[in-house]
């Protein structure tokens, strides 16, 4: 009986250490699409674990969908956590594993994807080969999905996740410098009612809106009514031409920020980059003496706390096309770094970290100053020319004077004509 048992404990035990460990460096395709992960906006990523954290590095670029419609969960709260390298959750609350160190959360955009940049779990307990990161949907049923790894589960582990739908097993790859990275979908059973936000038209360029300004749009305005929870904020300030002290009138200033609880806040009929911003946003247009007024709440930073409170601010004007600057930060943020500060290139020629005080009503007010320093529109008379005396630079030393040339030259204005109708040409200041 017992060489039996010993038998059947050295089959198990090969079964288990017979898993593929290989993990493949990422084609051109994966590595794009990582490219994509890394440049979303800062709440729709989660870094958990800092550099120091002892561990190989690990991406999850994740898409989350419904399991009942396979449609994006879109603006989707996601909650994370893990043990350290060494397989301890480490929590803040001993009674409660998800107050782990190793946690964080992020929110999924438009099209139901987040990153997540963390370090890889270490095996839990006694057993082996059971490396996971957990996983809470805000308000599914169920809330809780596990990401397994499949270079890290053996075979018992295999047939229990496939013969489950709240955990997932991730096939491992690795970038050249051997960061692990895993693209994984999961379906969600029984999400939250979201607004389908994924069918509606939105501007390609996710930053822009001072173009939806409406057309009676005054050089003060209300964001957040009475109605919205948070502290009152009045944001105001002086807008400057190029030379620093020439009011500039009629600029388009278009603002849009987080809640009181740091979220792009949706109603469900936001058009163009609400969809995006959510109903917090409102625009103005300086008046003779250059000056615009904000009357909003206080935002919020992001839930991971990855980014200041901070206020999105764009300018548009009759003589240049809409251009961002820096968001306006708050002096009294304890988020703010030096090293955030030295980033910061694009600050409208004053400073974005501005003091708050408050006035006779208890109502916060700051002021921020902004000098132009935008990108200029090339004429069509202008960029024809250019484009033409180029075009002919190109074209004669082949063809020369030819009969071939002059259609092959038609042929180009055309396709030209039709790519100036699409894009804006500029020039920069």
């Amino acid at each position: 009986m017992k060489p039996l048992l010993a038998l059947l404990f050295a089959s198990t035990l090969f079964v288990q250490c017979s898993i593929d460990r290989t993990v493949l460096v990422l084609d051109k395709t994966e590595f794009e699409s990582l490219q994509e992960f890394k440049d979303f906006d800062t709440e729709n990523q989660v870094q958990i674990s800092n550099e120091s954290e002892i561990g190989q590095n690990l991406w999850l670029c994740l898409t989350l969908v419904s399991k009942e419609n396979n449609k994006p969960l879109i603006n989707q709260k996601v909650d994370l956590y893990h043990t350290s390298s060494n397989g301890e959750y480490e929590p803040s609350d001993p009674s409660d594993e998800s107050t782990a160190r190793l946690r964080g959360s992020a929110f999924t955009n438009e099209k139901g994807q987040l990153f997540v940049q963390t370090i890889l779990p270490g095996d839990y307990g006694n057993s082996v080969d059971n490396r996971h990161i957990h996983t809470t949907i805000e308000n599914a049923q169920p809330e809780a999905y596990d990401i397994h790894f499949k270079q890290y589960t053996g075979q018992m582990g295999n047939s229990f996740i496939s013969g489950s739908d709240q955990h997932f097993l991730a096939d491992l790859k690795q970038t050249k410098d051997s960061t692990l990275v895993t693209f994984l979908t999961i379906e969600v059973k029984n999400p939250s009612t979201q607004p389908n936000l994924a069918n509606k038209e939105m501007p390609d360029c996710e930053w822009c809106g001072a173009n939806e300004a409406p057309k009676n749009t005054n050089w003060e305005t209300t964001i957040a009514g009475k109605d919205v929870k948070g502290e009152r904020l009045i944001l105001e300030g002086t807008v400057y031409q190029t030379d620093g002290t020439t009011p500039a009138k009629d600029v388009i200033i278009y603002a849009y920020h987080t809640n009181s609880n740091g979220l792009y806040k949706k109603k469900g009929d936001e058009k163009g980059n609400g969809v995006r911003h959510g109903y917090l946003r409102g625009w103005v247009k300086t008046n003779s003496d250059g000056k615009y007024r904000f009357h909003t709440i206080k935002p919020a930073p992001y839930p991971n706390r990855s980014e200041p409170a901070h206020i999105h601010m764009t300018l548009m004007g009759e003589n240049f096309n809409e251009y961002w600057i820096n968001s306006t930060w708050f002096a009294s943020d304890k988020i703010i770094t030096d090293e955030m500060v030295s980033k910061l290139d694009r600050t409208g020629g004053f400073s974005n970290i501005i003091e708050l005080t408050k006035d006779d009503k208890g109502i916060w007010v700051g002021q921020r100053n902004i000098i132009l320093t935008p990108q200029k529109r090339v004429t069509s008379a202008s960029g024809n020319a250019f484009f033409h005396q180029h075009l002919l630079t190109l074209i004669y030393p082949c063809c020369g004077n030819s009969l071939v040339s002059q259609p092959l030259l038609l042929a180009v204005a055309i396709a030209y004509g039709v790519i100036q109708n699409k894009l804006n040409v500029y020039k920069i200041l």
